[in-house]
């Protein structure tokens, strides 16, 4: 039941990187990775229940001293919600999730790590995408290409856009490319806990695609 109100009530949900005139927002956070994660349960519940399952909570409480700072891509619980319901749907015999509980650890484990890089990557430390090439081009000598601690290999780059017709003089967008399955939509960057950054990926971006 807890899946079907996580789903629904995401539906709801704006989810660009828009940008509110409100003042100054701090990015940084008092806490861990894992203590921002675990305050907010309603978006990241299930992303914590799987960090917790598959034995990773040292690492997101920056505890491993050979990764010390971390950039985690992060699937939020909706994601993880409809990648157990897709589960239950394909009926497949051995693979059927109703719950965080019900995924092998070993799962879990590849899964979430397919979402962290080591050290910090801060949206300012991403490079433009040439825009004379697409993203995915050979060619294409921009953005920062970086590799997941299971090998996915990713590029992330910004992209100007443009504000009451004057080109590049909006928002600056980052951006995540997966060389396996595609674009992958960033909707809140540059979260700073005290060891490393958090990336909120979109809702609607299927968990483990990446």
């Amino acid at each position: 039941m807890m899946l079907w109100i996580i789903v629904a009530s995401a539906w709801a949900c704006n989810t660009k990187q828009d940008v509110w005139n409100s003042g100054i927002c701090s990015p940084y956070f008092d806490g861990t990775i894992m203590d921002y994660l675990r305050a907010d349960d309603y978006n990241w519940g299930l992303t914590v229940a799987m960090i917790e399952r598959a034995g990773l909570t040292d690492l997101f409480e920056g505890q491993v001293d050979t990764l010390p700072e971390i950039t985690f891509w992060a699937p939020k619980s909706y994601s993880i919600a409809r990648w157990l319901l897709d589960s239950q749907k394909a009926a497949m015999p051995g693979n059927i999730y109703m719950e965080v509980e019900d995924v092998p650890v070993e799962l879990c484990r590849e899964l979430i790590l397919s979402y962290v890089v080591k050290g910090k990557y801060l949206k300012e430390d991403i490079a433009y995408r040439n825009m004379s090439y697409y993203i995915n081009d050979e060619e294409q000598d921009g953005g920062t290409d970086m590799e997941t601690l299971t090998g996915c290999q990713l590029r992330a780059y910004l992209l100007g856009s443009d504000w009451q017709g004057v080109a590049d003089a909006g928002p600056v967008m980052l951006n995540l490319w997966s060389f396996t399955y595609g674009e992958i939509s960033v909707v809140t960057p540059d979260i700073q806990p005290s060891n490393g950054v958090i990336h909120a990926l979109d809702y609607y971006v299927l968990f483990g695609n990446i």
